[in-house]
Parts: structure tokens; C-alpha cells; sequence
């Protein structure tokens, strides 16, 4: 009876891991999603094309 109780008790542990890493996965991927959905919100509004200009140019030493 005991061997059948722990091997009962290690498979629920498994569901358990198991579900557990797919849902950090999904989010994982949501995330990336999110992420790749938009750019810096200042890019899109700046009025200044002067100021955009100077703000994409790299920074010198």
C-alpha cells in the first residue's frame, strides 16, 4: 500500500512541477510579446525633429 501511496504522491508532484514550468513559460512568452509590441513611447511623439535628431545620435566623449 505505501508504494503505491508514494508512487501516487511523486506523480502529483510531477503534474504539479510540470503545469508550474508551462505557466512561467506562457508567461515568459507573453512578456516577450509585450515587449516587442512597442518601442519608447517618446519616439512616436517628439515634435521637435531637431530634438529627435539629436536624441538618436550617439553620445560623444
Amino acid at each position: 500500500m505505501t508504494s503505491e501511496q508514494d508512487e501516487k504522491d511523486r506523480k502529483e508532484q510531477f503534474d504539479t512541477a510540470l503545469e508550474e514550468v508551462l505557466r512561467e513559460v506562457e508567461e515568459a512568452e507573453k512578456r516577450e510579446e509585450d515587449k516587442a509590441a512597442g518601442g519608447e513611447a517618446g519616439d512616436a511623439i517628439t515634435p521637435n525633429t531637431e530634438a529627435q535628431e539629436q536624441a538618436e545620435q550617439p553620445e560623444e566623449d
